[in-house]
């Protein structure tokens, strides 16, 4: 039915792009019967197609495939570039050849099918090919035509079972002729659900021509592949791929899936999608500060000169001067201080302007009768500067004598 509506989709279309390029007098009515031996040409022939390369030496792919088949007599003729005909001596003769399939010419797949008598050339579907798929996994208490046949249909339409003992085992194992869709990726296995538990079984492909192990389609290498390209696939460093070897029947190991499903193989920790981080190189230089604009936070508590009333000589306090000079001894340590810290720390020192430079050499040279007593020496923690302490004494002969600069003290 869905054949029949195409077709009339097909036709409704050719008629509205001819448009007044025909009428109902060009159609033709063929009446009557195939001829015998027409029918009798067309059930012993067969159409191939390569299906990837078809640009080949025919002389060599005649010859190759003469013997492949182990047949002499069987006429090729050539269609196309990669497409051709094959005529048999007999219709068996033919049909052991495509039950015996699939073949393939210097890795390159040769795709074959039935002649047809109403079917033209051009009509044909090389887009499907039958393999021979053998189960891996299947217990021997499950094994049957019917199971079979279920889990090879998971991979296509099926034509064919068969329940096989390997040597002298009374051990079957089961395959199925399978159509394959050329056009998709292999199906490596399925899971199968038994009453009390699951099963992970395999398909193992007799007769696998070239395929990419990146996409799992056959007719190109991983090279070679549009879907996912080479470099990105990490194939050449030798990292597994999605597909490999694994799927020829050739070979009985497990494959990757099948290992971390029966334990044979570490299952892979889950990766979280985690935002990149800034490398450790790039994030020092982003965070070192500058000459300019560093300004480090030192444990220095600098105590500021209070204000206070000026102070007359014979007094028993500092005068403003010498607090003066004093303050700017202890500004000076703490200073320095900064400097020690900055290299250690960060490997800064900020510079000092000639001016604070001139000041700070300049005042230094200043008089001070109390230099000795009031300077804080380096032994002090400099984080817990304080002022010199101070007694005030009631008896005059505990007086201290304050001299200025200006007004050195008398003898007495």
């Amino acid at each position: 039915m869905n054949d029949q509506y195409e077709e009339e989709r097909r036709v409704h279309a050719l008629c509205k792009s001819l448009g007044k390029l025909w009428s109902e007098e060009d159609v033709v009515d063929v009446i009557g019967e195939i001829r015998e031996e027409n029918l009798t040409a067309c059930s012993k022939t067969l159409f191939g197609k390569l299906f990837s390369k078809p640009n080949v030496n025919y002389q060599a792919f005649t010859s190759v495939m003469k013997k492949a088949w182990k047949v002499d007599n069987v006429t090729c003729t050539t269609i196309e570039p990669g497409y051709f005909s094959f005529s048999f001596q007999s219709e068996a003769e033919k049909q052991r050849v495509l039950d015996s399939g699939p073949w393939s010419f210097s890795s390159n797949l040769l795709v074959l099918q039935e002649c047809e008598p109403d079917t033209p050339e051009i009509c044909y579907d090389f887009t499907h090919c039958a393999f021979w798929v053998n189960l891996l996994g299947l217990p021997l208490g499950r094994t049957s035509t019917a199971v079979v046949r279920n889990i090879a249909s998971k991979i296509g339409e099926v034509l064919d079972v068969k329940l096989e003992a390997k040597g002298n085992s009374s051990y079957k194992t089961g395959k199925a002729r399978v159509k394959i869709n050329l056009e998709d990726p292999l199906k490596t296995g399925v899971l199968v659900n038994l009453d009390k538990k699951r099963l992970w079984v395999e398909f193992k492909y007799e007769r696998l021509p070239h395929y990419c192990y990146s996409c799992g389609k056959i007719g190109h290498y991983a090279t070679d592949c549009k879907e996912f390209p080479y470099d990105t696939t990490g194939l050449a460093e030798n990292l597994p791929g999605r597909f490999g070897h694994w799927l020829r029947a050739e070979g009985k190991a497990l494959s990757p899936y099948g290992k971390i499903f029966y334990g044979k193989q570490e299952i892979p920790p889950e990766e979280d999608e985690q935002v990149p981080e800034t490398p450790i190189g790039e994030q020092q230089n982003a965070n070192a500060p500058t000459e300019e604009n560093y300004y480090p936070t030192l444990p220095l508590a600098i105590i500021p000169m209070a204000g206070k009333d000026t102070q007359k000589r014979g007094s028993n306090c500092l005068d403003e001067e010498s607090e003066m000079v004093i303050y700017e001894e202890q500004q000076k340590v703490a200073e320095e201080a900064m400097q020690e810290n900055s290299i250690s720390e960060k490997g800064l020192i900020r510079k000092k302007s000639k001016s604070a430079r001139a000041s700070s050499s300049k005042k230094g040279k200043r008089f001070c009768p109390y230099g000795a007593n009031t300077s804080i020496t380096p032994t002090l923690e400099h984080t817990q500067l304080v002022e010199t302490p101070i007694t005030v004494v009631a008896k005059s002969d505990q007086w201290a004598l304050v001299a200025s600069p200006n007004k050195p003290p008398n003898q007495p």
